[in-house]
């Protein structure tokens, strides 16, 4: 299989930065061939007019949308933030709420499938932070924001409806 192909799925399906290391770990092809077909799938992505691009930082990779197409995705953020919080947003945020600082990898194996979109928009909303895990180079963190908090007129978590209870009980 042609490792651009892998390599732009992998992208696309992580929606976050991915490091070379960790691209060549999951592809098992040698970083050089890795940089190699990353290279290749940037240039091919400008030349051909797509609306993504790819950016590297440091040897990460990350899948963004095309520069002359800002206009048009601050249009749907814009729709995306001010729209209402899904349910599956809603029982998203209560499981960070609730069981943060909690990991992607720990809330997709609650929820049973994939949480990336939804973590992505409750990032725009600024009602969840991210931050770099403590203890694993590549993984991230989230936890709920201030802007939550001052959303439900909370001075902190532990102010959540029954939130000490579930605390003692989920130790």
């Amino acid at each position: 299989m042609d490792i651009k192909l892998i390599i732009e799925s992998l992208l696309f399906a992580a929606g976050e930065p991915l490091s070379l290391k960790r691209l060549s770990k999951i592809t098992g092809e040698e970083e050089r061939k890795v940089k190699e077909a990353l290279e290749k799938l940037s240039e091919e992505l400008k030349n051909q007019n797509r609306g993504i691009r790819l950016l590297n930082n440091n040897e990460e990779w990350l899948m963004v949308t095309a520069p002359e197409t800002t206009p048009f995705v601050q249009k749907l953020k814009k729709e995306v933030i001010e729209g209402d919080l899904s349910a599956v947003s809603q029982e998203t945020l209560a499981i960070i709420a609730y069981r943060g600082p909690i990991t992607r990898a720990q809330i997709n194996e609650i929820r049973g499938v994939d949480s990336s979109y939804i973590l992505h928009q409750l990032l725009l909303r600024e009602l969840i932070e991210r931050s770099v895990h403590t203890e694993k180079y590549n993984a991230y963190v989230y936890s709920i924001s201030f802007s939550f908090l001052q959303h439900l007129g909370v001075n902190n978590v532990q102010e959540l409806p029954q939130y000490e209870e579930f605390k003692q009980k989920n130790r």
